[in-house]
């Protein structure tokens, strides 16, 4: 799983999943927790709802876990979803993994060098494909942006 600083400001600017996202047990978030007991920094943290004792739970600051819904995506830091490739491989339609497979690598193969330097993960380059063939839009390196 990415947790890389990259990888971070790459899912903070992908505003198209963030505001998406239907926090999962396991899902992994950027931001700050709700303080159930113990004050934890920002940081990389795993959601994790336990019904039984609010105090092993760690949700995002403006997550309600009574409507399962956010309040609102606040600041930038707040509550950013870090999708594991599986997660991103999930979010893109296709008939079969085959063809999935077969799109994403006539995709990268045409990548110029400047952006296959960028992309160093394999959530990374998921996250791009899925970015491009969802909403067309590229990573620059400090922004998405939609390219032709």
């Amino acid at each position: 799983m990415d947790t890389s600083k990259r990888y971070i400001k790459m899912c903070q600017k992908a505003d198209e999943i963030r505001s998406h996202w239907k926090p999962q047990d396991g899902d992994y978030f950027y931001g700050e927790p709700q303080d159930l007991g113990d004050e934890r920094p920002i940081g990389v943290y795993q959601f994790i709802y336990n019904r039984e004792d609010e105090y092993f739970s760690i949700l995002p600051q403006n997550y309600d876990p009574e409507t399962k819904e956010f309040d609102g995506l606040g600041d930038e830091d707040d509550a950013v979803f870090l999708p594991n490739a599986s997660q991103l491989m999930e979010m893109v339609d296709f008939e079969s993994p085959f063809a999935l497979i077969e799109e994403l690598a006539a995709w990268a193969e045409k990548l110029p060098t400047t952006m296959q330097d960028r992309l160093q993960t394999n959530e990374q380059l998921l996250l791009a494909f899925v970015m491009k063939k969802n909403n067309g839009m590229s990573w620059t390196g400090s922004d998405w942006q939609i390219k032709r």
